[in-house]
């Protein structure tokens, strides 16, 4: 396991400031971008167009791949940290059985429940208690907040929460941690930010202060399959997907990506040891 930070730019102080972890809800809201209620929430088809067609560079829609090949439309199915739900309200749509839960209710859940009349939605923290038994739990972005023992804690009580046999689809929520992750996060993206400070200060005299935020955790995937099977999983099926998103980070990479098809065909054959998305799919087996 290694820590994640990220690194912005504030242009309201000066010097270095530091932002640990999120805590709680009103934390990752926060850093989500919040689930406030807009104008896509009119009609449907606007809602997805926002929020699940390409958001993300495709995020989601890499997740929905993953998730119809292994979820059955009559399980009973808890999706745990489900946020705005949008990859959740899209199965729902076409017929699955699916619950939301996140710590608190979110801000746009009266226009969700009036858009998605089948959208159903708990209040649960999965590190303070199993859930009602069910035939699977996904769960996607969340476990990059975890530390150790936090992780250790996430699979068992999903375990608890399931039946024998039952399944739980999880998204790792980043890169693994090898030494190209390092060098991008810890080196490229930590250094870049100082030039790009410097380039502005030379362009505005004014001196922006450069944010530290503790964004998470990187692991690899034998430390994650490792603490799925102390709580009684086995692996049955994982895939990677995104394979530049951890290159389009850098703003100066991003450019150079976006130079022509054949240097982004390169730079996707790199990364698939950096996979952004890494899937897996479990089966409870103790």
């Amino acid at each position: 396991m290694r820590e994640w930070y990220k690194y912005s730019l504030d242009p309201l102080s000066k010097g270095k400031t530091y932002l640990p972890i999120d805590h709680d809800f009103i934390d990752h809201e926060k850093a989500m971008g919040g689930y406030k209620a807009d104008d896509a929430y009119n009609s449907k088809s606007a809602f997805f167009n926002k929020y699940f067609l390409g958001y993300h560079l495709g995020r989601l829609e890499y997740y929905d791949v993953f998730l119809r090949k292994h979820l059955k439309k009559d399980w009973n199915v808890l999706s745990i940290a489900s946020g705005r739900c949008v990859n959740e309200l899209f199965l729902i749509e076409d017929g699955y059985r699916i619950t939301c839960s996140d710590l608190k209710v979110f801000d746009s859940y009266k226009e969700t429940k009036k858009l998605f009349p089948k959208f159903k939605f708990v209040e649960h923290d999965i590190l303070k208690a199993p859930a009602e038994k069910c035939d699977a739990v996904i769960c996607l972005s969340l476990i990059y907040l975890f530390n150790d023992d936090d992780l250790f804690t996430f699979f068992k009580n999903v375990s608890d929460s399931l039946k024998i046999g039952g399944h739980l689809i999880l998204d790792s929520a980043g890169s693994s941690d090898n030494l190209l992750s390092y060098l991008i996060h810890d080196v490229i993206l930590k250094y870049e930010i100082f030039g790009i400070r410097l380039i502005k200060f030379l362009l505005t005299g004014r001196l922006q202060s450069v944010v530290t935020k503790h964004h998470g955790y990187r692991r690899t995937d034998e430390e994650i399959i490792k603490t799925a099977k102390q709580s009684g999983f086995e692996l049955l099926h994982y895939e990677n997907y995104a394979f530049t998103i951890e290159f389009k980070r850098s703003y100066f990479l991003n450019k150079i990506i976006k130079t022509n098809s054949i240097i982004e065909k390169a730079f996707s054959i790199l990364g698939k040891s950096i996979p952004y998305i890494r899937m897996w799919y479990f089966r409870k087996v103790i």
